[in-house]
């Protein structure tokens, strides 16, 4: 893993440590719903994101987000259409519960 990955990838930890403080003060916070804008152009195939997360990080944001378990609603945005992004699709949906 060269210098770039491995910061891309230290940043990918420092975004699910984030996502853990934030699904902490949501459940303090009680909302009745949770609407969540996927962006998948955040794999790190997207010619244009030049972000670093896999396909199977998609499936971990997922199962982290349901965790909530409140009724949402998932809007797809961003991901252009690479080889990657049905892949990012069902892995988000798998580990979400959906798939």
């Amino acid at each position: 893993m060269g210098d770039e990955e491995k910061r891309q990838r230290q940043l990918l930890l420092e975004v699910l440590e984030q996502l853990a403080d934030l699904i902490e003060a949501m459940a303090a916070f009680q909302p009745e719903a949770l609407v969540i804008s996927l962006g998948l152009d955040a794999h790190r195939q997207d010619p244009l994101a030049g972000l670093a997360l896999e396909t199977e990080d998609f499936e971990l944001l997922g199962r982290r987000l349901s965790k909530l378990a409140l009724p949402t609603v998932i809007v797809q945005e961003g991901g252009y259409p690479t080889d990657y992004l049905g892949n990012n699709l069902a892995a988000f949906l798998s580990g979400y519960g959906v798939g």
